[in-house]
C-alpha cells in the first residue's frame, strides 16, 4: 500500500523489541514509524509514531498512506492528527516481541 502511494519504507522484522526499533529510527531521523501488531489482524488498525514528539496514534490501515502523504507534504500537522485520532499509549503493546515496524521516510 505504501509503495503504491510512492512512500519510501522499510520493514524491520528483527527479533528486538519495538522500543529498540523505535530507537533505531530515532537515531536515523526517520520522521514516522508504523507498528503492525496482533490488533492489526483483528481490527485493521496500525500504530503511527512521530519522531519529534515520540507520540503515537492508532488509525485504520486504509487511512495510513494518505495521512503520511498529507503529513510529509505539510497539508496537515501532527497536532491536527493527534486531535483527530487521539493519543495511543502503546506501553503494554510495546512489550510484545512479535511486532513489525516499518520506517517511513518523506516522499
Amino acid at each position: 500500500m505504501l509503495i503504491k502511494a510512492g512512500i519510501s519504507n522499510k520493514v524491520d522484522d528483527s527479533g528486538v523489541t519495538v522500543g529498540k526499533r523505535y530507537a533505531r529510527t530515532d537515531e536515523c531521523g526517520i520522521p514516522f514509524a508504523i507498528t503492525v501488531d496482533f490488533d492489526t489482524l483483528e481490527d485493521d488498525t496500525v500504530t503511527l509514531r512521530e519522531l519529534d514528539s515520540t507520540k503515537q496514534i492508532r488509525l485504520p490501515i486504509g487511512e495510513l498512506a494518505q495521512l503520511l502523504i498529507d503529513l510529509t507534504s505539510e497539508y496537515t500537522t501532527w497536532a491536527d492528527v493527534v486531535a483527530k485520532h487521539g493519543l495511543f499509549n502503546g506501553s503494554e503493546a510495546a512489550d510484545e516481541e512479535t511486532k513489525t515496524t516499518a520506517d517511513v521516510k518523506p516522499v
